[in-house]
């Protein structure tokens, strides 16, 4: 701000030379510009801050959003991690092989295949009830045995046993994040199963799609980093000090803001924070240059105050200038003329000079704005691809359980024990009202909540395609439509086939319970304190999913062709007018997680809008 204090050195210098140049009439006219000054130097006083104030709010806000949103969407992921340790330990399979120690390659081609589905774990264990390990997946591990500690705790434990730290059942990796599940027939011990999650794999995911130039992201457990995507990190003890409490941190050129997880279900993890810092702050967005003018923000107060104040001293100023210039003529004492010119000058410089923090202000506010409604719309779409790349894997491998194959291959299945799985598998599953079989004539046989179904027919094309699918990792997809298995209400299905010895015996069709996760989403993506809402539609602007009370499913939304026909792997911005209200409108493409939508040959573009009044 020396432009400021410039400004104010010259109009002094400018008032002095007026005073000892004018005559007494002309005198006082300075004596009131004095007073001029005083209000430019208050106005700075307000001004200053207030410019420093948002430009810190605004990287503040950016870093919270990038370090709230790593913790959570990890958890997430972490959360099914959880279901499917609990599952998989039930596997029959696996059972019968610890039971009888036979065909351990015929069981490692059967856990190869859950990788291929589950494309988050690199390895799989299994242990006797000793502890001595059985059988592995990953070739690039060899296990003979372990004294992990892990073992035994499962061992004696009915849940989960969840650990990311060294272990000699990965010794090429530093840490391994664990799950671990002691196997149980009736109330007989066997075993151990333990999955390996792709830790570092899965970080990297995410601190790709968050982070700008010079901006970090770790993670603490408070006594030592866990997880950063600053590999040059050489201060990490000072960094895991920062109190997550505190609103930001600022030190050594740096900006850290801290963040704990939300929790998903009720799982929290290991207790992990998030730590987002900037190395160089700098302005992270820049905005089109038509934006200060064409586009006015929501300006809170005490800006308002300011552009009244700075709209004062102009008005002063130029009264000033008009008298003096009217004294000067009548009185002819055209020394005054220089300097009433410089003064109008000043006039002008101040003029601008406000004008241009007053915008720079602006930009600050909007800019902080727009990566807002950008995050919030690219969030959202996040955890749904996420959350739906896990439907995908569930409905395949449970396609695979031998309890399905084998009673489809019998002329007349076993409905309870059908039914019986079905419904442990939803018990662990809760994302779905209803899990189903169908057999070869697209007939429900078995259900895991709502019997009446049963003897009924299921009908479309995934149907029609899971019956001649001779693919194990393939999928298929309803369209999003209301549906008579969910309460005639809108949602997807998912399947898959069920084979046997090379056979199509039917199919397994899941109902995602579309409703409260979709609107969970968006509303775990938009921030309380704006005025607004976010919703899911397809390329038709047909609604998927809304936080607008007034909005319904399957609603089509006269939006603009900017937003129908975005196409970007970014998220972005636009401005728009919905129903009478001015809107900013953040936008995010569906584009996928790992394998899902990626390399699956599933297409379905979905768009993540979230509207911000401005």
């Amino acid at each position: 701000m020396q432009l400021f204090d410039g400004q104010n050195r010259f109009l002094k210098k400018i008032i002095l030379t007026g005073k000892i140049c004018a005559i007494e009439k002309a005198a006082n006219l300075f004596s009131f510009t004095e007073k001029t000054i005083e209000t430019f130097s208050n106005l700075q006083e307000e001004l200053i801050p207030l410019l420093i104030d948002e430009n810190l709010k605004k990287h503040t806000e950016e870093l919270r959003s990038k370090a709230q949103v790593s913790i959570d969407i990890l958890i997430r992921n972490l959360f099914e991690r959880t279901a499917d340790v609990g599952f998989l330990a039930t596997d029959e399979s696996i059972i019968t092989y610890l039971k009888c120690h036979e065909n351990p390659e015929q069981l490692r081609q059967r856990l190869i295949e859950y990788t291929m589905k589950y494309s988050v774990y690199n390895e799989i264990i299994i242990t006797d009830a000793k502890g001595e390990i059985h059988l592995n997946i990953n070739e690039q591990n060899p296990l003979t045995h372990s004294n992990d500690p892990i073992i035994a705790e499962a061992l004696q434990c009915d849940g989960y046993i969840e650990r990311y730290a060294p272990t000699d059942l990965f010794v090429s990796q530093e840490k391994t994040l664990l799950f671990a599940q002691r196997i149980v027939e009736n109330t007989q011990t066997l075993g151990v199963l333990i999955l390996c999650f792709r830790f570092d794999d899965e970080m990297s995911h995410i601190f790709s799609s968050l982070l700008n130039p010079n901006e970090h992201i770790l993670f603490t457990n408070g006594k030592e980093v866990i997880a950063t995507s600053d590999h040059k990190l050489t201060s990490a003890h000072e960094i895991i000090r920062i109190d997550p409490n505190e609103p930001y941190v600022y030190k050594n050129g740096s900006l850290f803001v801290s963040a704990k997880t939300k929790g998903y279900e009720g799982y929290h993890g290991a207790q992990w924070n998030s730590i987002a810092y900037n190395n160089r702050l700098s302005h992270s967005q820049n905005l089109p240059t038509t934006t200060s003018t064409t586009i006015k923000c929501t300006l809170n107060d005490n800006i308002r105050s300011i552009i009244m104040k700075a709209d004062d001293v102009i008005e002063d100023l130029s009264d000033v200038i008009i008298n003096g210039e009217l004294i000067a003529a009548k009185e002819r004492v055209y020394v005054l003329t220089p300097v009433l010119d410089n003064l109008r000058d000043i006039s002008a410089s101040i003029l601008q000079t406000i004008k241009e923090s007053v915008t720079n202000l602006e930009n600050t506010i909007m800019e902080g704005l727009v990566f807002d409604v950008q995050a919030s719309a690219k969030l959202a779409i996040n955890i749904m691809d996420r959350n739906l790349y896990e439907r995908a894997n569930d409905c395949r491998w449970w396609a695979m359980t031998p309890t399905f194959e084998e009673e489809l291959s019998q002329e007349t299945p076993d409905i309870k024990r059908i039914t019986d799985v079905l419904q442990y598998i939803n018990s662990l599953y809760t994302v779905y009202t209803n899990i189903f079989i169908f057999n070869t004539d697209s007939t429900i046989i078995a259900a895991s909540s709502d019997q009446s179904i049963i003897g009924k027919k299921v009908f479309g094309e995934y149907v029609s395609k899971t019956l001649s699918n001779q693919n194990t990792q393939n999928y298929f997809v309803s369209p999003f439509e209301k549906s008579s298995f969910y309460n005639d209400t809108p949602t997807y299905i998912y399947s898959a086939t069920i084979r046997y010895n090379g056979k199509t015996l039917g199919g397994i069709g899941i109902v995602f319970d579309a409703f409260p996760q979709f609107n969970a989403m968006l509303e775990d993506s938009f921030s309380s304190s704006k005025n607004g809402f976010s919703c899911f539609i397809d390329r038709k602007g047909v609604v998927i999913a809304t936080t607008h009370p007034n909005m319904q499913l399957l609603q089509q939304l006269p939006l603009e062709n900017e937003i129908l026909r975005f196409n970007g792997q970014e998220s972005t911005h636009c401005f728009s007018v919905f129903e009478d209200k001015k809107y900013l409108v953040g936008i995010a493409l569906s584009n996928g997680y790992r394998e899902y939508k990626t390399q699956d040959n599933y297409k379905n573009d979905v768009l993540s809008l979230t509207f911000v009044e401005y």
